[in-house]
């Protein structure tokens, strides 16, 4: 079972199955090499990666087939907001989505966020409902959002400190 001990920092090291994974997952929507760098080297972002055993930096082919999942959250002020997640298909159902989210709620929490936005396909079950089991509620939709298939985006947030 993968645990917060499990998720580091994502490495330039990373990138290449980062964006490998990346575009296997999103397509036409994936994020760019670019778009992962920028997050590398803001002081906004915190970009995270669990890897599916443990790596030897040192050792370029354990980087290879490796990872199960990163995920990007930024931080501006008292909001953050998932930018990112994602896990590998041979990964799913496995706790991994569940960890990462708990480690970047957890992360907000010790940066003072106050409240966090995530938005995600309508058609991502799955992911709206682990969503919803950790707190987030639906705000609005974004109707015809995503293209390649067409589908609304859904505006979630969680509070994190209740009144």
């Amino acid at each position: 079972m993968i645990t917060f001990n499990d998720i580091d920092f994502m490495d330039i090291l990373d990138l290449p199955e980062v964006l490998a994974l990346e575009r296997l997952s999103f397509g036409k929507m994936a994020w760019s090499s670019k778009d992962f760098e920028t997050a590398l080297s803001s002081d906004y972002d915190y970009p995270m990666v669990v890897h599916k055993q443990p790596v030897n930096t040192s050792d370029q082919e354990s980087f290879m087939n490796n990872l199960a999942g990163y995920s990007v959250l930024r931080l501006l002020g008292p909001e953050a907001e998932i930018e990112n997640i994602c896990v590998s298909p041979d990964m799913r159902r496995n706790g991994i989505g569940k960890t990462l989210m708990q480690k970047m709620i957890q992360t907000a929490l010790t940066e003072k966020a106050s409240v966090i936005f995530l938005e995600v396909r309508a058609g991502n079950t799955p992911a709206r409902a682990l969503y919803q089991k950790l707190g987030f509620k639906e705000l609005y939709v974004r109707k015809s959002y995503y293209r390649d298939p067409v589908d609304d985006a859904i505006i979630m947030q969680l509070n994190l400190y209740k009144k």
